[in-house]
């Protein structure tokens, strides 16, 4: 698999990032979709095999997969993600309709008022007028969509991929309408206390808004080759933890897919505008950051699966270093990490079948100078399954968390990061029991 080293530097050339019209939506750790294609062109998995993405993101994998004629599934823990994922799948029996929805979601729409909007989580940003505007539009939606889910998350599992578009259309209306809040970091955004939002909208700005991302969301779906109906079916997309996988024993025999890195970047926090627009409130973020791999946060559930010894050394040497909080805090934070990576690996190994391909997309960093091989720590990982790693691909990106924080150790700033394509083949029997 040496040749996708290249095609991997290419997918990650700035020029990709200047042009909006070039990506589906902002998402900092997604692969592009000409990556996928190469991946199973390499390995070349049997049209039978189902391809699974257990960190689904923006839905790279899934719509790649299906569009070559493979059963693709995935699931991300972010309900948003799930949504962005879901929205680039309409088929080619949809795609001539998106404009007429648009006009009709736009014919007849009322802005919320009253206590409605009191409490809204949008009202971290926005005053009441504008989260009773953003809120009308978004039921709106739900009303030409036939979306009836009272609960945010009811709403998310059901909702269709078309449904799922016009949603993406406004998630990008509203965050459009945010850069000040924005930081140099892109998985932070600003907000004040819920009830204290300032931003003020009028209704033809938030339409005009909702009208562009329409169009050029449109725009995408055609260049990318909108899927036919019988490929969109292929597709399975759910909320869901990838330590406990909702799928039979040996159901796939492609994995492919980006874990998150250990760099501390928060996913829900940086989609936490999205979120608010489908109703999680804070207690919904809190619950979700606790659950998510990787999170600056400290409180997940212990793992019974083994690190293995790259992870445990390097847990070892922030422990015994002497920087501020690095063993009551840091070293915690990064084995709750680890422990959320062996618990997701081993459910990836029950679902897949014996002799079925792992391909993971993993990113190095540092703590204070001391080097966190990633791909190494997760190949230790898989000697426990019987995984046999056939190939290991470094090499430098250009893009990095440490690179964007001032506060950053200058080691972390200074020296590019390494990013890893790791191909496994899984030879481990399929009975696993799956986690608790």
């Amino acid at each position: 698999m040496n040749h996708l080293v290249g095609v991997w530097d290419a997918l990650h050339s700035p020029k990709l990032d200047k042009s909006r019209s070039d990506r589906w939506y902002r998402y900092y750790a997604g692969f592009a979709p000409e990556f996928v294609r190469d991946v199973i062109d390499e390995i070349k998995p049997d049209l039978d095999d189902g391809v699974l993405d257990p960190w689904v993101g923006s839905g790279t994998t899934l719509s790649v997969a299906a569009s070559l004629g493979y059963r693709a599934s995935g699931l991300d823990l972010n309900p948003a993600m799930v949504v962005v994922a879901k929205g680039r799948l309409i088929a080619d029996d949809t795609r001539s309709s998106v404009q007429t929805l648009r006009d009709e979601i736009l014919r007849q729409w009322r802005p919320v008022t009253g206590s409605a909007v009191s409490d809204d989580p949008l009202s971290h940003w926005f005053d009441f007028g504008g989260c009773g505007l953003i809120r009308g539009l978004a039921q709106r939606i739900d009303e030409v969509l036939v979306l009836d889910h009272l609960t945010p998350d009811g709403r998310v599992q059901s909702m269709s991929s078309l449904a799922a578009f016009f949603y993406v259309a406004l998630f990008d209306s509203v965050t459009s309408l945010l850069k000040d809040y924005r930081s140099s970091n892109p998985t932070w955004v600003k907000g004040q206390k819920i009830g204290s939002g300032d931003v003020v909208i009028e209704r033809p700005t938030l339409e005009s808004n909702f009208k562009a991302a329409v169009d050029r969301l449109a725009m995408y779906v055609k260049k990318a080759g909108a899927l036919s109906a019988s490929t969109r079916d292929l597709i399975d997309i759910r909320a869901g933890n990838s330590r406990r996988l909702p799928f039979e024993a040996s159901s796939f025999g492609t994995l492919i897919s980006s874990p998150p890195y250990l760099t501390r970047l928060d996913y829900v926090v940086g989609h936490r505008v999205e979120l608010a627009v489908l109703g999680f409130g804070d207690s919904d973020i809190r619950s979700l950051r606790q659950q998510m791999i990787g999170t600056p946060t400290i409180g997940g559930v212990i793992s019974k699966q083994p690190l293995g010894n790259a992870a445990n050394e390097f847990l070892a040497a922030v422990s015994s270093h002497d920087s501020y909080a690095a063993a009551e805090y840091y070293a915690p934070n990064f084995r709750q990490y680890f422990e959320g990576m062996a618990d997701s690996l081993a459910e990836a190994n029950r679902v897949t079948r014996p002799g079925g391909n792992i391909v993971l997309v993993v990113q190095d960093s540092r703590f204070k100078g001391i080097h966190a091989d990633l791909a190494q720590c997760i190949a230790d990982m898989s000697t426990q399954f019987g995984w046999v790693l056939t190939n290991r691909s470094d090499f430098t990106s250009i893009r990095s968390m440490a690179q964007v924080n001032s506060r950053a150790h200058k080691d972390a700033r200074t020296l590019r990061p390494i990013e890893s394509v790791l191909h496994f083949v899984s030879a481990a029997p399929s009975n696993i029991p799956a986690t608790e």
